[in-house]
């Protein structure tokens, strides 16, 4: 699962313009990935000229299952 690291993304728009499936969008300048859009085609990877998309394999296991968790328990709360 792709994310963005926001203590590297400068908040140019890159990835936004080239998602082709616009899961990327910008929150408080940072880019944001909607991981229930996204495809997982790398494109944002290969676009980001500070290689701030990251890959899960980049974090922590720590840090990947927290997410998760909290991913989950947000769902849950909206139903």
């Amino acid at each position: 699962m792709p994310w963005v690291d926001e203590n590297i993304c400068i908040g140019c728009g890159i990835c936004v313009e080239e998602c082709p499936v616009n899961a990327i969008s910008m929150e408080n300048g940072k880019a944001i990935i909607d991981m229930e859009k996204c495809i997982r085609c790398k494109k944002c990877h290969e676009v980001c000229p500070q290689k701030a998309v990251k890959h899960d394999k980049e974090k922590n296991q720590k840090e990947v299952k927290n997410e998760s968790s909290n991913k989950f328990n947000r769902k849950n709360l909206r139903k």
